[in-house]
């Protein structure tokens, strides 16, 4: 058929009609319209700690890298941008259209800049009004750190840690709840003991993937919430765990996440029902610990209740050991620290237990915390071991007991 100068434009106009749907960023002039100045993410930082929450009205801009984005889906509409001042964490209005290695311009007119959670935000960037693309695939090399070095100050950096591993509970288990779409966190150590908290969101593409069993190195963005450490994944691809594991953590119940029975513990009540295992953070604790009392308010009820481990493997271990912070008050029956080779649930009495109370430092009172010491476990390596902690009182006396930070290494 023969087309007509009309039909031809009209053909012309269709094809760019097409070509506009997709969401792309070509590379402008270096020059903003009425752009005033550029700010680093650290002026943005002192800005938001000295004014608290800014709305920008004038077009200042600011440059950076993006080194996280929503591709494996850990985080939505939300990217990491570093330059060499610090990062933060860009909120944008719609997903999608920024990339890791992107080098972009952020004009801020329309922006806010406030926090979250603690965290640091650029808050309601438009990519399509706001950001400016200047190159792509720009390599940014993360900070190769340890656990022991990660604090606030590190906050949305991007970060390496090398030569750790998940912990041994966490093996058989997935990053995160993907049939659910919930987030969990899982704990990563070093061969010195420290551990850090990756969060993995229910949504993230490698959310039902096995934990890496090895250990090795992993990228990270080095997030913070409410003044914690609380590192994420940037790709599947940067878990390179493959090498042979150390000897770690075989056990740490920390009760941070406010739950007494986490994690498999349980709790056993022999004699009475009032006096349970509850999280608290009274006197002014920075964390929550756990603590039993028998007493009601009025009087004392007969009890004895246990709180039991879950089942640990030390069958691998060449001596293991284990430590906890203990605190009393009251002056009733001592906490007892017991083991056993052969428990598997229910009642106490349904296994043998061996008393290694008088191997532990004990508290003297006031609610002053103490460390109980290492205490060695060599004698009792195998494959199904228990501990527990008994708490016994009458109708006439009974102490008020506070545990924390019970740890076995291996």
């Amino acid at each position: 058929m023969k087309m007509n100068k009309f039909n031809i434009l009209v053909a012309l106009a269709a094809v760019v009609a097409l070509s506009s749907c997709k969401k792309e960023y070509d590379t402008p002039p270096l020059t903003y319209p009425n752009d005033v100045g550029t700010i680093t993410i650290d002026s943005l930082r002192q800005m938001q700690q000295a004014q608290g929450t800014i709305s920008f009205t004038e077009n200042q801009s600011v440059y950076g890298i993006i080194t996280m984005d929503e591709n494996d889906g850990n985080v939505y509409k939300n990217v990491y941008m570093q330059d060499h001042t610090g990062a933060i964490n860009v909120r944008l209005l719609s997903g999608g259209g920024l990339y890791q290695g992107d080098s972009v311009r952020i004009a801020l007119d329309g922006c806010y800049l406030n926090q979250f959670n603690g965290v640091l935000q650029l808050d309601s960037v438009n990519a399509d009004v706001n950001v400016v693309k200047q190159s792509s695939n720009n390599p940014f090399a993360p900070e190769i750190t340890t656990i022991d070095q990660l604090t606030t100050a590190k906050e949305s950096q991007l970060i390496q840690l090398n030569d750790v591993q998940f912990v041994q509970w966490e093996l058989n288990n997935t990053y995160a709840d993907k049939p659910n779409l919930e987030s969990k966190d899982i704990l990563v150590e070093d061969q010195n003991g420290n551990t850090a908290v990756i969060r993995t969101s229910g949504y993230s593409s490698f959310a039902a993937e096995q934990i890496a069993q090895g250990s090795g190195s992993i990228v990270l963005i080095a997030a913070v919430y409410n003044g914690a450490m609380q590192l994420l994944i940037r790709s599947y691809s940067e878990i390179n765990m493959n090498g042979p594991r150390f000897t770690g953590l075989v056990l740490n119940k920390d009760f941070n996440d406010d739950e007494p029975l986490s994690q498999g513990w349980t709790e056993e009540a022999v004699v009475g029902t009032y006096a349970s295992w509850e999280t608290s953070s009274a006197g002014g604790a920075p964390n929550p610990y756990v603590v039993i009392s028998n007493y009601d308010g009025t009087s004392n009820i007969d009890t004895d209740n246990w709180l039991i481990s879950p089942s640990f493997d030390l069958s691998g271990s060449s001596a293991p050991s284990l430590s906890f912070d203990n605190a009393e008050n009251y002056g009733g029956p001592a906490l007892q620290l017991m083991i056993s080779t052969d428990y598997n649930s229910g009642a106490p009495s349904s296994g043998t237990w061996t008393d290694l109370s008088s191997f532990a430092n004990w508290s003297s009172g006031g609610f002053t915390f103490v460390n109980s010491g290492d205490i060695d476990l060599t004698s009792y390596i195998g494959a199904n071991v228990h501990i527990a902690f008994r708490y016994t009182g009458t109708t006439s006396t009974g102490s008020t007991w506070e545990l924390d930070n019970i740890v076995i290494k291996g």
